[in-house]
């Protein structure tokens, strides 16, 4: 690595050397001799090139300084030359793989961060490329590696961030806790976005005041609602506590729909508009509920039926089409989804299998977890009207089936637990039992809260 021509470091190899020959008033000819050139002495001194033996020996006698001494500081400033490079190589990776997850090419990113060897970085650099490689993870789905990555990179933040690195660590925090919320670690997520709401100021961009917003609805929700076997003794809570956290629930969520609104994000809006639905669902509100899902479906259905019919994006979407055909096909099939449930409670079941299968459809063009859901409210509705008929237990199945590869943790005890309630019903009590242990055991899966280690060399895990 070049060093300035004129302030050489006198504890440097090169600083030595000149040291020595301005002490003895030689100059780099005399120094030179007729074995080298004054240009090789010259760099040399300013630590342009790394000696030989041959060249460190004849230095040695000629400006009468100890050979060991030379030695060490040539080994020094090789040391400090493969650090600076090592660094060099690594930032560029970084640069290179951020660049790639922008361009949404996770995969490519993480093959450019497997030549790097993080832990021998040093701590700035290293919590970055951590980071960096868990949001690759975390965009792939993979929340138990995304999860062990943040941790590792939290871990190694210093006091004071640099200002122009402070979305990096909202973003982390953020990440993390949406990670640890698919692994079905709710209080530690709660606990992970409220870090991150209080971190933010005026001058944080709206986009990550509603993320946080957001996570705190779902995980308010998620908590309170979740889904127990029907055999669990586990003490609940109370109407008035259930209420109490539906409403910070609901509060949450109409912050994060207002501030989506207000910066154009028109589908995220719609997305927390489904969530409210379902807070508005569960205190009772299910003519609210069912309008506000209705007004989604209105708005967003079209623009699917439309790909369709002309095979092909179309620019009419009322500047829809800036949303890829997945993206508007989760917000159709989560609206239609949860238009089954309620239609399904009101004793609807011909129109209940009508918006499902709408949902089913639509899940086909979108996520994996979306799909799931779906095949979970068939499930439900089926066994509500139908109890003895196959396609239940297919439809549970089915979920499962779309689930079980996936690191979204959650989602997968919650469809164990489902079938499981519905087998015991049916008399299979020990096949029901054996869903219960394995959501039981899913929800252990990848905690990072009992015994983690983190592995910062370790490669991401396969899909």
């Amino acid at each position: 690595m070049p060093r300035p021509s004129k302030q050489v470091p006198p504890n440097t190899l090169g600083g030595r050397i000149r040291s020595a020959r301005q002490m003895q008033g030689l100059s780099l000819a005399e120094v030179a001799g007729e074995k080298y050139s004054t240009s090789l002495i010259s760099q040399i001194e300013r630590n342009r090139v790394d000696p030989s033996r041959d060249s460190l020996e004849y230095l040695a006698g000629r400006l009468r300084l100890p050979l060991e001494e030379l030695v060490v500081l040539d080994q020094r400033h090789r040391e400090s030359e493969s650090e600076s490079n090592t660094y060099k190589f690594a930032e560029d990776q970084r640069r290179t793989a951020a660049q790639l997850l922008s361009d949404k090419s996770p995969r490519r990113a993480l093959d450019e961060l497997k030549h790097v060897a993080i832990s021998q970085l040093p701590n700035p650099l290293r919590w970055r490329i951590l980071a960096l490689r868990g949001e690759c993870n975390f965009a792939l789905r993979r929340f138990v590696a995304a999860q062990q990555d943040f941790l590792s990179a939290i871990a190694l933040l210093p006091d004071e961030i640099p200002q122009d690195q402070a979305m990096e660590v909202l973003t982390l925090r953020l990440h993390l806790a949406a990670a640890t919320r698919e692994l079905a670690q709710l209080k530690e997520a709660l606990d992970f976005y409220q870090q991150a709401l209080n971190m933010m100021d005026d001058s944080t961009p709206l986009r990550y005041i509603a993320e946080a917003h957001w996570g705190m609805a779902l995980v308010v929700f998620e908590e309170t609602g979740k889904v127990m076997p029907d055999n669990a003794n586990a003490e609940s809570a109370s109407s008035s506590d259930t209420q109490s956290q539906m409403q910070i629930a609901m509060s949450h969520a109409e912050s994060a729909c207002i501030l989506y609104n207000s910066i154009g994000e028109k589908l995220r809006a719609a997305l927390l508009n489904c969530q409210i639905a379902l807070i508005e669902q569960s205190e009772g509100q299910t003519k609210a509920a069912s309008k506000r899902l209705n007004e989604v479906l209105t708005t967003w259905k079209p623009t699917l039926d439309l790909m369709e019919s002309n095979g092909h994006s179309s620019n009419n979407l009322n500047g829809k089409n800036r949303y890829s055909l997945k993206e508007r096909a989760n917000v159709v099939s989560a609206a239609a989804c949860y238009l089954a449930g309620i239609e399904n409670d009101e004793g609807n079941r011909e129109k209940a299998l009508e918006y499902i299968q709408l949902a089913i459809d639509a899940g086909k063009q979108s996520y994996i977890l979306r799909r799931a859901e779906a095949y979970m409210m068939k499930g439900q509705i089926l066994a509500a009207s139908t109890p003895d008929d196959p396609e239940v237990e297919e439809a549970f199945r089915n979920a499962i089936a779309e689930l079980e590869k996936t690191d979204r943790l959650a989602a997968r005890a919650r469809v164990h637990i489902l079938l499981g309630n519905y087998l015991i019903k049916q008399g299979r009590e020990k096949e029901g039992k054996a869903e219960h242990n394995m959501a039981m055991r899913l929800s252990n899966i990848g905690s990072a809260f009992t015994g983690y280690s983190p592995d910062v060399n370790a490669g991401a895990p396969m899909d």
